[in-house]
């Protein structure tokens, strides 16, 4: 319904004066389309900003979340932060994952995190990368189940490596990190030692002056989002592996959008939302305003995060916890299990070499 509203305000000038069509905007949770989530900050409110309805759905935080930051959103999951402490939240839930707590300056410092699967996977690795120092890359990394994190200094060779607004992105298997001239930091946690990180520094992004420059996956491919000053240009850039790797031009996404932000969004002064669009190369408002070619006189909205709702479950308590450590009577069930189902001979050899004598008594 919105691209074909949109679609009508582009008729002719006398048609854009349309008011958009009356409808409700649904539970965010139920709805098949990202949603920009809100919250000021000082009240326990937040808002989904529905871009399709250009609509609010109102809904409650717990209290202990007023004063958080948001660092990350994927997989319906928000990495939040709140003084040392940095934990997952999942705002249709309302359930939370807490994370071993960082060091103050590293948490300020680490403003570039993302993590690579739902926090409940037991693959999950949170990545975050230092942007103070040109000439060398700080990162951190931890792995669910362990109880701190690793930090790594690593050499760029003098290479020099400032890292974009954005946050990283997690790859085929590695993370990408995106630097304000084009540059990509390649951390692989599969990899050891000075092999983990390397710099692609050959790549340049045919952008004279840079204001926002993220990085995103778009059907498989990494696309790369540069907005001037006030958003005076906007242009995309997908990487090329074929023969030599380079950033190309994109000037078509055919019936795609792109979500992407610096954890905010722009809004103009009568609250709707903005979306540049390639074929025009302006920004369209989703109310009745007149297509502008930057966004002055525009509003940004803070402390905020595109979210796409999965499906709904309620997680159990093994699920919300970081550390592995199974409890007790869990324990003791899996270990009955397998006793029983252990030829003797195998659990006899199996418990002399983990020094186990008796774990299980006779149930």
């Amino acid at each position: 319904m919105a691209k074909y509203y949109v679609n009508l305000l582009a008729v002719c000038c006398s048609w854009r004066s349309a008011p958009p069509p009356l409808r409700s905007v649904p539970n965010p949770s139920a709805s098949p389309y990202p949603s920009l989530f809100h919250f000021s900050g000082n009240n326990s409110k937040c808002k989904f900003y529905d871009p399709f309805y250009n609509g609010t759905y109102v809904a409650q935080i717990p209290d202990e979340l007023i004063d958080a930051r948001i660092f990350f959103s994927n997989y319906g999951w928000l990495l939040m932060c709140q003084d040392t402490q940095l934990f997952f939240f999942h705002p249709f839930t309302n359930q939370r994952i807490d994370l071993p707590s960082i060091e103050r300056h590293n948490l300020e410092e680490y403003g570039r995190m993302c993590f690579s699967t739902p926090p409940t996977s037991p693959n999950c690795l949170v990545f975050g990368i230092l942007n103070d120092y040109p000439i060398t890359s700080d990162v951190t990394i931890i792995h669910r189940g362990e109880s701190s994190w690793t930090n790594i200094c690593y050499k760029t060779n003098n290479v020099r490596f400032y890292t974009s607004h954005g946050n990283p992105v997690f790859y085929k298997g590695a993370f990408y990190c995106l630097g304000i001239d084009g540059k990509l930091g390649i951390f692989d946690p599969n990899k050891r030692g000075s092999r983990c990180w390397k710099i692609i520094d050959k790549l340049k992004l045919p952008c004279d002056s840079i204001q926002e420059n993220l990085l995103v996956e778009s059907n498989g491919e990494l696309i790369s989002i540069c907005m001037g000053h006030i958003g005076e240009y906007v242009r995309i850039f997908r990487l090329n592996y074929d023969y030599d790797i380079r950033w190309e031009d994109v000037h078509n996404l055919g019936d795609e959008m792109i979500f992407a932000s610096r954890t905010g969004s722009i809004f103009d002064n009568g609250g709707n939302g903005l979306f540049y669009s390639l074929a025009s190369h302006k920004f369209h408002s989703l109310g009745v305003a007149l297509p502008r070619k930057d966004l002055y006189n525009t509003k940004r909205m803070l402390h905020c995060a595109w979210i796409t709702p999965t499906a709904l479950e309620v997680y159990t308590e093994y699920e919300l916890r970081w550390f592995l450590n199974l409890p007790l009577t869990m324990l003791r069930g899996y270990l009955i299990k397998f006793v029983k189902c252990t030829p003797k001979h195998v659990l006899s050899v199996y418990f002399r070499l983990i020094g186990i004598v008796r774990i299980v008594s006779n149930p």
